[in-house]
């Protein structure tokens, strides 16, 4: 059965506008509407409950991303990732979030260590009570923690626009057996090495974890094809 999209109260037109954005880049990003999948603007707008306008503008914005491709003669569909697009976004994460792990490594506090500490031993317990999407929550906490005490509010942005883009293809990596596992004792690595106040291993370590999950993604998912 299609996604359905529940009903929202909305109090003015620009709130429309960037709430049903924020909505379908969710749904596309969360894996909800999958790739090939056509949106039509009559029925999200039905959906919803509000005119076709503001789904129309959204749409737009989504093709600027390249969410989305207008087909002629289908209409308008998800876009999906190619090998080659994911191999793109995965190195530029590398960089982002090494980056911040480095950036981080020279300002973090006492308290951010402990919740990360917490948030890790919490992910890997969720994990073995077989609670995938705590987990990866927990997965996502972690790292979170670090971007936020990198103190860089640019590097944020960036880093946490691109972690969404390629949301749905890391959460496949953790239904690999013994993946999570593998997660936690690297998130331990990097936890050492920000408690030492040590930018460059932090950088090395925090990019070998990001490469070692796109790799696993692409064994996973395209290893048919190669």
């Amino acid at each position: 059965m299609a996604y359905q999209f529940t009903p929202i109260k909305f109090d003015n037109m620009g709130y429309i506008r960037d709430s049903v954005f924020s909505i379908l880049r969710g749904a596309i990003l969360d894996g909800k509407l999958e790739p090939g999948q056509r949106l039509v603007e009559r029925n999200i707008a039905e959906q919803l409950r509000i005119s076709r306008t503001p789904v129309r503008e959204a749409i737009r914005k989504l093709e600027l991303e390249k969410l989305v491709t207008h087909i002629p003669r289908k209409g308008v569909v998800v876009s999906g990732f190619t090998k080659e697009d994911v191999a793109e976004i995965q190195l530029m994460r590398e960089a982002l979030e090494s980056l911040s792990c480095s950036i981080a490594a020279s300002k973090i506090k006492s308290k951010d260590l402990e919740k990360l500490e917490s948030v890790n031993n919490k992910m890997l317990e969720e994990y073995e009570k077989g609670n995938i999407e705590k987990s990866i929550s927990g997965n996502k906490q972690f790292h979170e923690i670090i971007y936020k005490a990198a103190e860089s509010p640019h590097l944020y942005y960036f880093v946490n626009t691109l972690r969404a883009y390629i949301s749905k293809f890391t959460k496949l990596t953790y239904t690999k057996s013994g993946r999570m596992k593998e997660v936690y004792n690297e998130h331990k690595e990097i936890i050492e090495a920000l408690r030492n106040h040590d930018s460059n291993t932090a950088y090395d370590i925090a990019k070998a974890h990001v490469q070692k999950t796109g790799r696993v993604f692409l064994e996973m998912s395209y290893s048919d094809n190669t």
